[in-house]
């Protein structure tokens, strides 16, 4: 191998190059370790006092995070932000006069006088800090930058909600009332954010006026010019047995005298122990009819209570709307028309007889029509010249059952026809085989009798007045 020698000059430039390296690596690491060594900046320890900007500022240890240590810290100032943006509730805004009828959530009142980190805009991120144990965020948003922001976000919401007025206000000159209280509802439902301020808007006709109370005038107005009257000319509806105790009622709903339709209704009456309750919705002639039927027998008043169902508009508002205790809050004025219940007219027609012979009283057809009396029945006697009464015609007998040791055994056995106004049979029921026993064959007898008439009080006589009002 030939062997040859390097130049002195190149080992010189070699060794500088060397020397100069190592130089620069002592530098930057020095460097670091004063970087490394510098002071929190002084944000990290106090608070900036800026009255033109809202601040958030957030510490997070990378011990209890130690992979978003940064992501935390960032979410948490902007959270420590937004708490800084406080809205003050007007005393003269319409939510406190829904705050004074608890017509709004109290959730929602304490709600929209915050922010929240969905709301902000416009923020900047001034500085952050970090070293191995922990980060610091510092956001700034300012003031008068973030209410421009929200008045043209306000004006952008309260011109929908204005929109809705007009449609609103269209619908209700031309009567049609559920719809405008449906835009009068989704105009206020769209600027809820808003009520806890005054907005004052200019409409299309130059006049500003205040936005949120005429949507709710309007609907306040749509709600008590609503009239329910009945369209048939009586003091009180009367539900007879000739109608098996079931009728109708025609009612109307009227708005500054135009027909009202698409107008949801409640309607409640007492049908003797448990009420009934249903719903109609008037037609395009403003018109529904509430059918009333089932009631307890022995019933002989009632009341039809008739009102406007506004808990229906309540599905026309979002799942988060505050207002739908506004809706509850809400009342009409109901129709309210006293029920007749006619008493049915029965006479009570037939012979009772012992053993064949024709008895001197007849006191089990003298139970029946004190049975039935009790239940509310009209009884009438036989002579009864009108044709609403029912008849109950009544056969009854006893028959000798033998003897022994002393006692004697009679039966008693009835037939029991109940006839409407055409004399056509609406019911019968038997008594067979009931059972005296006694001394003799005519206290026997008696003894039948008197068991026939304790079975009239039970289950028949229950079962006989319900067949009326069937």
């Amino acid at each position: 191998m030939i062997s040859k020698e390097l130049p002195s000059h190149f080992l010189s430039h070699t060794w500088l190059l060397f020397i100069v390296s190592c130089f620069v690596l002592m530098t930057s690491g020095c460097s670091g370790l004063k970087n490394a060594a510098e002071e929190k900046p002084i944000w990290t320890m106090e608070r900036p006092n800026t009255p033109t900007h809202y601040i958030g500022i957030s510490w997070v240890s990378k011990v209890e995070f130690p992979y978003t240590a940064k992501e935390v810290a960032r979410e948490n100032a902007l959270n420590a932000l937004a708490q800084e943006i406080r809205v003050k509730v007007s005393s003269t805004s319409l939510m406190s006069t829904l705050q004074v009828n608890d017509w709004v959530d109290k959730s929602f009142t304490e709600s929209i006088e915050s922010t929240v980190v969905e709301d902000l805009e416009g923020y900047n991120l001034i500085d952050e800090y970090e070293n191995k144990e922990e980060v610091y965020v510092y956001y700034s948003l300012s003031k008068s930058a973030y209410a421009r922001i929200l008045e043209n976000r306000k004006q952008a919401t309260l011109g929908v909600a204005y929109g809705h007025y007009l449609d609103a206000s269209r619908k209700h000159s031309e009567g049609e009332i559920s719809v405008a209280v449906e835009r009068y509802l989704i105009g206020l439902d769209y600027m809820s954010g808003y009520l806890g301020e005054l907005n004052p808007y200019k409409g299309e006709d130059g006049v500003i006026f205040d936005l949120d109370r005429a949507l709710f005038n309007g609907l306040s107005d749509c709600i008590s010019q609503l009239e329910i009257s009945s369209t048939e000319d009586v003091s009180d509806i009367s539900i007879t047995l000739e109608n098996a105790y079931t009728g109708e009622h025609s009612v109307k709903v009227t708005s500054n005298g135009k027909v009202a339709g698409g107008v949801s209704l409640n309607y409640t009456y007492n049908r003797g122990t448990i009420p009934a309750r249903g719903s109609t919705v008037t037609s395009g002639n403003g018109q529904a009819i509430i059918l009333m039927n089932g009631f307890d027998p022995g019933t002989t008043r009632s009341e039809l209570i008739i009102d406007v169902n506004l808990a229906t508009f309540k599905s026309i508002l979002s799942s988060t709307s505050p207002l739908a205790p506004l809706v509850n809050g809400l009342k009409s004025t109901p129709l309210r028309i006293p029920i007749t219940l006619e008493s049915p007219k029965v006479k009570v027609v037939g012979d009772e007889l012992m053993f064949g012979i024709k008895k001197d009283k007849n006191i089990f057809i003298a139970a029946l029509r004190a049975a039935m009396s009790e239940q509310g029945v009209d009884i009438v006697e036989e002579s009864y010249p009108g044709s609403d009464a029912l008849t109950l015609r009544v056969y009854a007998d006893t028959q000798e059952g033998g003897a022994g040791a002393g006692f004697y055994t009679a039966y008693f056995n009835a037939t029991l026809e109940l006839l409407d106004t055409d004399q056509k049979l609406v019911m019968a029921r038997d008594f067979e085989r009931i059972k005296g026993v006694q001394l003799d064959t005519s206290r026997a007898g008696d003894e039948a009798y008197r068991k026939a008439i304790s079975k009239i009080k039970g289950r028949f006589i229950e079962s006989f007045i319900k067949a009326l009002y069937e």
